[in-house]
């Protein structure tokens, strides 16, 4: 496996003009920056501030974009160290007693040397649906979105909620839709921050579309022959998408 070095300039990664990390040349200039090293990896993680340039022949990439044109095993690897070297550059005190903390010799886990707390790395668990009707599926244009993408419905899991249930609420708060038939497609880590994206298929169930407009611009039911500009492939909303149609049901 390549050791890398990945530098992080909030939602965006240093590349080269290939569009592959930058090689770890590029530290020299950024000095003082905090990076960290997974030691399962091999890889180090820099964390760059807001204001910082790309060296000679390098740009930031956004990290989507990253994973558009990558693999799952480096995506995966990307991910690790992204969410690590962001947990372990701001994650510095005991949140009980307030003394400063310090790497566990076996775990994955900062200790607190005074009062024996561990604070392992943040996930924060997140569900994707796509949802039909018939021959139809039922897409979303977020309110964020400025290119015309429509794409599954996705939202955060709450404190004692199941993924199912997760699925349920949300479906229902940002459509005002019932479904039914819940079904595990499959997940993705998506380092935004740190979520673990769980996909699920659904079959409506009654109701009329009304849109939670704090959320969603529009949504709609599309016929399978005849779609919006949807997810770019590398996401898990386009792998839905596309092995339904695909498939021709999920």
């Amino acid at each position: 496996m390549e050791i890398k070095t990945y530098f992080f300039r909030g939602r965006e990664v240093l590349v080269d003009g290939e569009g592959e990390a930058a090689e770890a040349e590029a530290l020299a200039a950024f000095p003082g920056a905090f990076r960290f090293t997974d030691p399962l990896t091999g890889c180090t993680g820099v964390e760059l501030p807001a204001a910082a340039g790309a060296p000679g022949g390098q740009h930031f990439l956004p990290v989507p974009a990253y994973f558009f044109s990558h693999g799952d095993a480096e995506n995966a690897r990307l991910s690790r160290v992204k969410g690590l070297t962001l947990w372990r550059s701001r994650t510095r005190f005991c949140p009980a007693c307030g003394q400063e903390l310090r790497p566990h010799p076996v775990e994955n886990a900062l200790e607190c040397p005074a009062c024996g707390q561990l604070q392992f790395p943040r996930i924060e668990p997140c569900i994707i649906t796509l949802v039909s009707r018939g021959d139809e599926i039922l897409l979303l244009r977020n309110i964020k979105d400025r290119e015309g993408i429509y794409a599954c419905l996705a939202g955060f899991v709450e404190m004692g909620e199941t993924l199912e249930q997760a699925v349920r609420r949300e479906v229902r708060e940002e459509t005002g839709l019932e479904i039914k038939d819940i079904r595990y497609a499959g997940s993705q880590a998506w380092p935004f921050p740190d979520q673990l994206m769980a996909g699920f298929y659904a079959e409506y169930a009654g109701g009329e579309i009304v849109i939670q407009q704090s959320e969603v611009r529009d949504a709609r039911w599309f016929r399978r022959d005849a779609l919006p500009p949807l997810p770019r492939p590398g996401s898990i909303a386009w792998r839905l998408i596309n092995n339904c149609l695909q498939s021709g049901d999920q």
